[in-house]
């Protein structure tokens, strides 16, 4: 008891004025949430745009050669050669001449047979070829 008596610098406890410190936590929170609400809102504006984006010529032509009907034989002869044409690059462009050539016969008159087997494996054949 007598170490106690002797401590007589020991003061009073003081207050100590927090209003700078609970400001700055209110803003670091506020900050933080204006950021968070702009982030959703960017992804979410970016995933909106991502769907409604428009398809480009060369998107629409390969959707269409992969949704060719091979049992309407003009109609798919037609959309081939209309939409292969569009894909085509150098290397198959050859390739794609004989083909065509050899589909003419679907062309240019009013009944037509059915496509061969052969044929269809061809053009299908070439529609790989052109998506890669």
């Amino acid at each position: 008891m007598n170490e106690l008596a002797k401590l007589k610098d020991i003061k009073a406890p003081v207050h100590i004025d927090t209003f700078w410190q609970e400001a700055a936590i209110y803003a670091g929170a506020g900050l933080g949430l204006l950021m968070l609400g702009l982030l959703i809102a960017l992804l979410y504006l970016f995933v909106f745009k991502k769907k409604r984006r428009k398809l480009t010529k060369k998107e629409l032509a390969l959707n269409a050669l992969k949704n060719i009907n091979y049992s309407d034989t003009k109609n798919a002869v037609y959309t081939f050669s209309i939409n292969a044409q569009k894909l085509i690059d150098k290397e198959h462009k050859d390739e794609l001449e004989h083909l065509l050539k050899n589909l003419e016969k679907y062309k240019y008159k009013k009944e037509v047979t059915a496509l061969e087997p052969g044929d269809i494996e061809r053009m299908k054949e070439m529609i790989k070829k052109l998506k890669a």
